[in-house]
């Protein structure tokens, strides 16, 4: 199963300029795999989204709606935040500081990755700069090609 971090997840139900793009990625690339913190990170960028005036009011709660049926029909599928999880990150944090030049990272970016890991996910769907880097650096395949 190919991993999506919060950042890419988003866009699947909020029109961004990568939207298109990855909803070709989710119909091509099978079933979502997502961390425990994507839901509760969507529904935080939701509420900033509505807030800025980018959703109208009310929007935010029927596009968490949406999310929260295609988690019960096991469209999205999570990986839970545990020990596994845990194990994972503080490797991975260990490896982001390890270079000449360390990756900075974020403990989201690092539970997300670590979750990736963890489910033995190869590949992550992500357009976050940092955790593209740190994914690469990981040895994950990091779709899409090229973030837009």
């Amino acid at each position: 199963m190919v991993y999506w971090d919060t950042s890419a997840l988003l866009k699947l139900y909020v029109s961004e300029p990568e939207s298109a793009k990855l909803a070709e990625l989710a119909s091509a690339e099978g079933p979502i795999l997502s961390s425990a913190i994507a839901p509760v990170e969507m529904m935080c960028a939701l509420a900033r989204k509505e807030g800025s005036g980018e959703m109208t009011r009310g929007g935010a709660r029927e596009v968490f709606a949406r999310i929260g049926r295609h988690l019960a029909a096991g469209r999205i599928s999570i990986i839970p935040f545990g020990d596994d999880v845990v194990r994972e990150a503080e490797k991975l944090a260990r490896l982001a500081a390890s270079g000449e030049r360390p990756v900075v990272t974020r403990a989201s970016d690092l539970i997300h990755l670590a979750s990736a890991v963890a489910a033995r996910s190869r590949t992550i769907v992500t357009t976050d700069a940092r955790l593209r880097e740190l994914a690469a650096l990981a040895g994950l395949k990091v779709l899409p090609e090229r973030s837009y």
